[in-house]
């Protein structure tokens, strides 16, 4: 007989030991940017890994895996990547902020010297998840893929749709 899995047991990685551990994979990228090495050879890709887990912690602890907001009650999605997830369709999951500049931006407040506390702050109101049609995605990555910007979905033409939550329908 199957156990039923308890979706409120702690988590593998909680915030804290993740924004411990994102201290020393800042601390690792600067050592090997300093060496020579570059972010696109590698340097920063524990950094944005570990990001990705504190962001899910912090915005969407309900989340077990980044692939399950598809089917959480409370995701943003675009208004045709609503219209497509209602009809069984694909919907692609983006970064509101991209992961990579989020991530140097990240290691500079680690730099600042910010506490733990104003850090998760930080991660909390930067970290933000939007489910698009592959058609957007593409139109977006186009437009700009690397850099964040307070409009960088409305200049892609992408509008994020309002709805009700699926239980509240």
């Amino acid at each position: 007989m199957k156990e039923k899995i308890d979706k409120t047991r702690a988590r593998k990685y909680p915030p804290d030991l993740l924004i411990a551990m994102f201290r020393k994979a800042a601390a690792l990228r600067n050592e090997m940017v300093e060496a020579g090495f570059t972010d696109n050879g590698g340097a920063i890709h524990s950094a944005e890994r570990i990001l990705n887990l504190l962001g899910l912690r912090l915005n969407y602890p309900e989340l077990s895996h980044l692939n399950n907001l598809r089917s959480f009650k409370n995701a943003t999605f675009s208004v045709e990547a609503w219209e497509l997830h209602q009809a069984g369709d694909k919907v692609l999951i983006e970064h509101v902020a991209p992961i990579r500049h989020l991530t140097q931006m990240a290691i500079d407040k680690i730099d600042q010297k910010l506490s733990d506390a104003q850090f998760k702050a930080f991660v909390k109101r930067r970290y933000k998840l939007v489910l698009l049609s592959p058609t957007e995605t593409l139109r977006l990555n186009r437009q700009n893929r690397s850099k964040m910007s307070r409009d960088r979905l409305s200049k892609a033409g992408i509008q994020l749709a309002a709805r009700k939550a699926a239980h509240d329908a």
